[in-house]
């Protein structure tokens, strides 16, 4: 096996390894532990965020052709992005009932079943199944049941609408505020996983990079519509 080999097969591993992790935190949820399970689901979310980067840099396709790192990563995506945070919805009561659980699976299933799930310019299409945070800030803020159900169909109806969302480790516009945001605001939120009882100001100020990520995506997603509908208004004129 060549070195090259060699690496491609450790960037794969390292991919792997968010599903074994996310497996342990399906069990700490399980078991009544969320804290502990959403401290595991921030390493996984560290692993693919920087997975893609390592596997770009040595060209893993073109190293292993016989091997779809990427189909793994969607495998290991859909564990930890939805049906973990899905279970700790239904088992730690935030729903009024849990057959309302249906609602993000269906979103996320759709989602996933796009074949323009991931645009050709590095976006997502449609709200990118991040019900990990979603479910993060309802058992952080436990609104009232039919509050909380309001705020999960809200993300779930995002998915069905064609909008751009920010690809964060692809993304070229106003990156560096974006990184720099989203470094910050992870610091934050492992400190606050980190308490027994964490502060509500701090967690509502916690918004402020989810707030960021929302409007930014509909920013680029609307200049984006603009330029494309000038430019074939300008061919057409």
């Amino acid at each position: 096996m060549t070195r090259r080999r060699l690496t491609a097969w450790l960037v794969h591993l390292y991919t792997a390894s968010g599903g074994v992790i996310g497996m342990f935190a399906l069990l700490h949820a399980a078991q009544g532990n969320i804290r502990e399970c959403f401290l595991l689901l921030c390493v996984t979310m560290m692993i693919d965020a920087t997975d893609g980067m390592l596997a770009r840099k040595v060209d893993v396709r073109r190293a292993l052709p016989g091997f779809d790192g990427a189909m793994v990563d969607n495998v290991i995506d859909f564990l930890t992005y939805i049906w973990v945070p899905v279970f700790i919805l239904a088992s730690q009561n935030i729903l009024p009932h849990p057959v309302w659980v249906a609602v993000p699976i269906l979103a996320g299933l759709y989602a996933y079943g796009q074949v323009d799930m991931k645009t050709p310019d590095s976006f997502f299409l449609g709200f990118p199944s991040y019900w990990n945070f979603v479910a993060l800030y309802l058992w952080w803020l436990r609104p009232e049941p039919n509050l909380a159900l309001v705020l999960v169909i809200i993300p779930a109806v995002l998915t069905f609408i064609p909008t751009r969302y920010l690809y964060p480790s692809k993304n070229r516009i106003l990156s560096v505020p974006t990184w720099i945001l989203g470094l910050i605001w992870a610091v934050l939120v492992l400190y606050l996983l980190l308490q027994d009882t964490p502060d509500q100001r701090l967690v509502i100020a916690s918004l402020f990079y989810p707030a960021w990520y929302m409007i930014l995506s509909f920013y680029i997603d609307w200049k984006i519509r603009r330029e494309r509908d000038d430019s074939r208004a300008y061919a057409s004129s």
